[in-house]
């Protein structure tokens, strides 16, 4: 798994949203520099997943959840790409086609087990709160 532009885009809605104000598509997107055919897309996963509440009407808007503070970006990362796997080699139950280790992983399967471990751990230290909280503080 790498990032995907999918969860670049959402990781760009929710620092948009994360000071608290409600806000429109457009605006998301203008601030944020996102397409708004994604934008919307994008926003309606977030609303789904119980990252945004949106808010319908004239005076309507998305406003983020209070969820969102116990949110990971391995969290996200799992809600926008369904998957949090590098490579189909470390997915479980998955059948390599060249597997020639008599049943065994390989050393690839082995090494990259542990780099998607590696990567699972510290995808779940980050807290999106905090994340968006240290920028605004580096922007002042």
């Amino acid at each position: 798994m790498l990032i995907t532009r999918e969860t670049e885009y959402a990781i760009r809605a929710l620092r948009s949203l994360s000071a608290g104000s409600k806000k429109t598509l457009a605006q998301i997107c203008e601030d944020e520099v996102v397409p708004q055919q994604f934008g919307y897309k994008i926003l309606k996963k977030l609303s789904k997943a119980g990252y945004v509440y949106i808010k319908r009407g004239k005076e309507g808007g998305y406003i983020i959840s209070d969820a969102f503070k116990d949110r990971t970006l391995y969290d996200l990362t799992s809600v926008m790409d369904n998957s949090t796997d590098i490579s189909p080699c470390v997915m479980p139950g998955y059948v390599c086609e060249m597997h020639k280790c008599g049943g065994s992983p390989c050393t690839v399967n082995v090494k990259l087990s542990a780099l998607q471990q590696m990567l699972d751990t510290e995808l779940k230290k980050i807290r999106l709160k905090e994340l968006f909280e240290e920028q605004r503080k580096r922007a002042k």
